[in-house]
């Protein structure tokens, strides 16, 4: 009994470190070193899994000075992708992302669309195409309980900037709570199992 308690309390304690960072994601913990930095080989970066084109970069790369929103870094499409993800094991709600091409590019994206699907698979909702520029601008989408974001666009390059969870919802809140519960329950088994032994 205790070890299937130390085991459920161990699962629970992995749940809630697996959450997705509530708030804007800005990348300015990623050490980018004045080149790219893939994401997908911190994941989970921020609680979310970045598919493998993901970068962050940092605003002294040559063409990328206006690349970031907020801070000094960004993400950025890598190498040609069509369509990049952004997922996690456990829901989060989506607001959405700043979004610009960056100023120095030839190529750059006239567009992206953001798609949100839920753990079936199905579509949340979808921004349609939005045009972007080399100014950013905020991609509202207001997306709940998402497994899975994607991100398409036309083709060329994009900079996306405080891509903004505003929270968790398969994670139980408050979670202190919750496991200070599962403790003491765990403790008056122990108890009586002594007792008997």
């Amino acid at each position: 009994m205790k070890k299937i308690l130390c085991a459920f309390i161990a699962s629970a304690s992995l749940m809630l470190a697996g959450a997705a960072h509530a708030g804007p994601v800005g990348f300015e913990d990623v050490a980018t070193g004045g080149d790219f930095t893939s994401l997908s080989d911190l994941n989970p970066y921020a609680g979310l899994n970045w598919s493998s084109d993901w970068y962050a970069g940092d605003n002294s790369i040559g063409g990328y000075a206006n690349a970031a929103h907020s801070g000094n870094n960004f993400a950025v499409n890598g190498f040609g992708s069509d369509a990049m993800s952004v997922s996690s094991a456990t829901g989060f709600n989506f607001a959405g992302a700043w979004f610009a091409t960056p100023a120095g590019g030839g190529d750059k994206a006239a567009w992206i669309n953001i798609s949100g699907y839920d753990a079936l698979n199905q579509l949340i909702g979808s921004t349609g195409n939005i045009a972007i520029g080399d100014t950013y601008q905020w991609v509202a989408a207001g997306f709940s309980n998402v497994a899975m974001l994607t991100i398409t666009r036309d083709t060329g390059w994009y900079a996306m900037d405080d891509f903004t969870v505003t929270d968790a919802v398969s994670v139980p809140v408050p979670a202190t709570p919750l496991l200070l519960g599962i403790g003491l329950i765990a403790m008056r088994l122990g108890r009586r199992l002594n007792r008997r032994g």
